[in-house]
């Protein structure tokens, strides 16, 4: 399911978008919304749940939510947040009004799930309150990783903090945090700027930010030493600060571990970059040609590898690539993957296991 789900999701956004939270008429709204969440749970396809939901005006979706917090039921809820989550994701860069109201309409829900009440939290078993909490952080990571895979760091920040708070230990929110700074930190290029004044401070910021996001890989591994995106994201770090050597050792270490299939191609990519940097290009033609293994319809990957074969001396390789190409879907979730911050698709899967079960 959850593959099943990645491939539609290209041919879900336009259906998503369409759902407005601000369109004047609207159906009965709670029943309607009922049914959507109801969907989602039976199929576990976000683009067949979110048909009932169009035509709801901001007032109805919001009254769709008030009754499922009402409720009680747990499941419903988490369904329901999880629901707005894929929704928000799918817009996030058609969209900023609309995937910002999802998200809040999913932080009411997912939120609602740990008890205000004192005592109602003390009579929570260690392992459902251990639970929530891991839904809560994972859900807001994810809402946050949306808006980093568009450039939006600025309302990746406030969510990801949240996720943090919550979980202030967890390998994937420290590296998320530390994806934050290492993004801001890329877009100050001091060699883009004329100015001595300006350049300099370029340089600063830059090395400020990108210090930043070292530190936080640093701790997300001194909480797990194999946790494959923080070795990544590291090796990513260290080659922009040219540090070729420690580069190399934590993009092998991210390599070795990765297991996330999402992982293993921004590993693919980060390497081939690298060795391509260091003019082993037959080594960058094979992280390329794994990352196209890993994600066969990525037109970065595939882009980056005709790249090589063509400096390679090899034009008829890259055209050839490039016609094979040619009218075939372009599934690629894996563009702002190599290009900065990742929507955090291991977490959108884990919560989907949790909640879809």
């Amino acid at each position: 399911m959850p593959a099943k789900c990645m491939r539609n999701a290209a041919a879900a956004v336009a259906l998503l978008a369409s759902v407005s939270i601000a369109q004047a008429q609207a159906p009965p709204a709670q029943p309607v919304y009922r049914d959507a969440v109801a969907t989602y749970i039976k199929t576990g396809v976000a683009e067949r749940a979110v048909l009932p939901l169009i035509g709801l005006d901001r007032k109805s979706l919001e009254s769709g939510v008030a009754a499922t917090l009402d409720s009680g039921d747990a499941h419903l809820i988490e369904a329901a947040a999880l629901l707005h989550l894929e929704i928000g994701v799918a817009v996030a860069g058609l969209s900023t009004a609309s995937s910002s109201a999802h998200f809040e309409f999913g932080a009411q829900l997912v939120e609602s799930l740990e008890p205000v009440n004192p005592d109602a939290r003390r009579r929570l078993s260690a392992a459902r309150a251990g639970e929530i909490a891991m839904i809560r952080a994972t859900w807001f990571g994810v809402a946050g990783s949306a808006f980093l895979s568009v450039n939006d760091v600025y309302r990746a920040r406030i969510l990801i903090a949240k996720a943090h708070k919550i979980l202030p230990r967890s390998p994937a929110m420290l590296t998320l945090m530390g994806i934050a700074d290492e993004i801001d930190g890329s877009v100050y290029n001091p060699d883009d700027i004329e100015s001595l004044i300006m350049k300099t401070r370029a340089a600063r910021e830059r090395n400020r930010l990108l210090l930043s996001a070292q530190q936080w890989y640093r701790q997300a591994l001194s909480e797990n030493p194999n946790y494959a995106l923080a070795h990544i994201r590291l090796g990513r770090v260290e080659f922009l600060f040219r540090n070729m050597k420690a580069a190399e050792q934590s993009l092998q270490k991210g390599r070795e571990n990765a297991e996330d299939p999402a992982h293993r191609y921004l590993a693919a990519m980060f390497t081939g970059a690298f060795l391509q940097e260091q003019k082993d290009l037959a080594g960058a033609r094979a992280q390329f040609e794994r990352a196209l293994e890993i994600a066969p319809q990525s037109q970065s990957a595939m882009v980056a590898l005709a790249y090589v074969q063509l400096i390679s001396g090899r034009p008829d390789h890259a055209q050839a690539l490039a016609r094979g190409h040619l009218g075939t879907p372009n599934s690629d979730e894996g563009w702002w993957a190599f290009k900065n911050g990742t929507l955090d698709q291991a977490g959108l899967r884990w919560l989907r296991g949790q909640v879809l079960k």
